[in-house]
């Protein structure tokens, strides 16, 4: 397989000609085609440098956008011009489901639009920050368990160039303090744990006040993770030079996840996939810029200073504070280049809590900074995009009312088509088929359909939360979406309403059937039945698999707090030749063809590229082809077993995993469980 640097790579013939440097160009569809068939995560194809967008994915996602255009704008010449009923109540009736049909229209027009061009750039990388300024990599943690924690210290402390880590612990923990002085990371806490983690992050900024203040020498820079996104070796080298323009106050990189067969995983980046490569990456135009997301980034304190630190007024304290910074007339910019990997909520209550979480503080947003009336301060692009995507998390009542209509319509009897049944479904289903067929290339390809429906279901639940909100303005506290193990297996249960809204959709379905059979008196036309019930089966379909989706088993709650990683190397342990079976930050399953492993006591496993990690053995058994199994594990405060872990799984020696790139880490894999 070719290199990180070989891949992607299509030369520009026009800059060839001209004598200038060959251009690189990136074409996101195919290089997640390539990585996942090789069975390596999508986030993988994001390592190289970002780049233009490939002239073949661009010139396909601008096709499918137009023709979803006019699939739609086709259907609806056609429903309006032959399939109306003659006046009277039902021609009204009928107006009301085409209006319905003809609301996706304004959304593609925009989102064509905005996606038209996603091209990418960046400085070269550096070995030093520019203008000698002076980093620090902030991580800010609560409860987590050291297998979540320990990945994302340990490699932060192994970044180049030279930088302090600090540590801001909200849960005071004696462990904690003891990891990082082994890592050489610096913890920080605080005595009142007052607004969450826009607290802990101003805290530690009035420290680096107090000690610059003191004759220290001041940090320039931040770089922020979140304690469960683990820091790939790019990530400051990468960045920093953006900081060469004053300008620029915020540096934003995408968020990938490493625990494949999360709740929002859909086979290809996962949910968040289409929302860091390919909306991210269009506002990188004059007059728009990323918002701050949290984690993987970089801040400037100058400017953070200028706007009185981290926003603290609502839960949602970095796309606040970006808007503070906008306001301002800083400048942000995205950075599209996989440069840490985290952790996705693996549970429907983990993902609806962490949902719900940044609806209700996007609707605080839009109400503390009266967003409809900030045309005075903002671009006319930054407008339409914090405006947007505010309003987006209101889609769930929009939802709802497209159930509504269709059942209305329908148990009205009104005739709202003169179109045949057979018609009618060949119309609409060759309609639907073009705007998903365009939808999907307009997004790059970044979107299971299955999976897609499966989750828009929760923005019904997530939606009548930001309504209730804006209704009674309650206080809000920020809610930590929960990282490791839980004491039981559970599966999860589908919220009330969504439950309701299957037993209506379905009873209403059943019933039309049986009316256009002559099973039960039914008032209205086969085609009109067909023109409402469409909507309704697809509602039904949504619903259905959304609800199997929270029910499923493989998003159950887990005891363990590590994620494994199932891949296969050759290793070492005890002496003794074999091969890895999986691996956690917890330890690791070694699979050997000779029984002379100690079944207890302290062995060393030595992983491709890596010093040799003492692990304890906990379990000892053979299978019948007469090969044996070790189950090993790192003892409790072993600092230097977890940090040797961390390094290989993420910062993984080159050619240590056969058919991995260079600069894929192990935990790449697709195997993971």
């Amino acid at each position: 397989m070719q290199s990180i640097e070989q891949r992607g790579r299509a030369w520009g013939e026009a800059g060839a000609q001209a004598g200038g440097e060959p251009v690189q160009f990136r074409d996101t569809p195919m290089e997640v085609k390539a990585y996942s068939s090789a069975g390596m995560a999508g986030w993988a194809a994001q390592l190289g440098s970002p780049a233009p967008e490939a002239p073949r994915s661009r010139r396909m996602a601008r096709i499918g956008g137009v023709a979803a255009i006019a699939a739609l704008l086709l259907y609806l010449a056609w429903r309006i011009g032959f399939t109306m009923p003659p006046g009277g109540g039902g021609l009204v009736i009928a107006w009301t489901l085409v209006t319905f049909e003809a609301l996706p229209l304004i959304g593609l027009v925009l989102k064509s639009i905005t996606l038209w061009n996603i091209d990418c750039y960046a400085p070269d990388p550096v070995a030093e920050p520019p203008n000698g300024m002076r980093v620090a990599v902030l991580i800010p943690t609560y409860n987590e368990p050291v297998e979540v924690l320990a990945p994302t210290i340990a490699a932060a402390c192994a970044l180049q160039p030279s930088h302090e880590t600090w540590v801001l612990d909200d849960g005071d923990r004696p462990w904690v303090a003891q990891m990082c002085e082994a890592f050489g990371a610096r913890v920080v806490t605080r005595v009142e744990h007052d607004h969450a983690k826009a607290g802990n992050m101003n805290h530690a900024l009035d420290l680096m006040a107090a000690e610059e203040a003191a004759g220290k020498d001041p940090i320039d820079i931040i770089a922020v993770l979140d304690c469960d996104h683990v820091p790939l070796p790019t990530f400051l080298t990468a960045t920093l030079g953006w900081f060469a323009d004053e300008e620029v106050a915020l540096i934003q990189g995408p968020q990938a996840f490493y625990n494949s067969g999360a709740f929002d995983d859909d086979g290809i980046s996962g949910e968040q996939g289409l929302f860091f490569n390919v909306l991210m990456p269009s506002r990188n135009v004059p007059g728009a810029g990323p918002f701050w997301c949290g984690s993987t980034s970089l801040l400037r304190i100058k400017a953070l200073r200028e706007v009185g630190g981290v926003a603290t007024e609502t839960i949602t304290e970095d796309m606040h504070t970006t808007l503070k910074l906008i306001r301002l007339g800083w400048k942000t910019v995205y950075h599209h280049q996989t440069l840490a990997i985290g952790l996705a909520p693996a549970t429907a209550d983990q993902y609806l809590l962490q949902r719900r979480r940044w609806g209700m503080g996007a609707m605080q947003i839009l109400t503390y900074e009266r967003l409809w009336a900030a045309k005075s301060w903002m671009t006319w692009r930054n407008f339409h995009e914090y405006i947007n995507g505010t309003l987006w998390w209101l889609e769930g009542i929009a939802t709802l009312i497209a159930f509504i209509i269709p059942m209305a319509v329908m148990v009205s009897g009104a005739r709202t088509s003169t179109a045949g049944p057979v018609e009618f479904t060949l119309v609409f289903a060759a309609m639907f088929w073009v705007r998903l067929w365009g939808a999907k290339r307009l997004m790059r390809h970044q979107i299971h359909w299955p999976t897609a429906f499966a989750l828009r279901i929760f923005r019904v639940p997530v939606g009548m939360a930001c309504l209730w909100w804006l209704v009674s303005r309650k206080s809000l506290e920020f809610q930590v979406t929960p990282k490791g193990a839980a004491e039981l297996r559970l599966r999860g249960r589908a919220p009330r309403i969504l439950i309701v809204l299957i037993v209506i959709v379905g009873a209403i379905i059943l019933y039309a059937a049986a009316g256009v059979l002559a099973w039960v008196p039914w008032r209205t036309s086969p085609g009109s039945t067909i023109a409402a019930g469409v909507w309704l089966v697809l509602a039904g379909i949504v619903l259905v698999l959304g609800t199997l989706r929270i029910r499923a088993a493989e998003f159950a709650t887990s005891r363990r707090s590590a994620h494994r990683v199932t891949v296969k190397v050759p290793v070492t342990v005890a002496g003794i030749r074999g091969e890895l079976v999986d691996i956690s930050m917890g330890g690791a399953a070694v699979r050997v063809g000779a029984d002379a492993l100690p079944e207890s006591g302290r062995v060393l496993l030595e992983l491709p590229g890596a010093a040799q990690i003492p692990l304890d053995v906990v379990r000892f058994w053979s299978s019948a082809n007469r090969e044996h199994t070790a189950s090993l594990q790192v003892r409790g405060g072993d600092w230097e077993a977890y940090r040797r872990l961390s390094l290989w799984l993420f910062h993984t020696p080159d050619d240590a995993v056969p058919g991995f790139p260079p600069g894929v880490p192990a935990v790449a894999t697709r195997g993971s469980e």
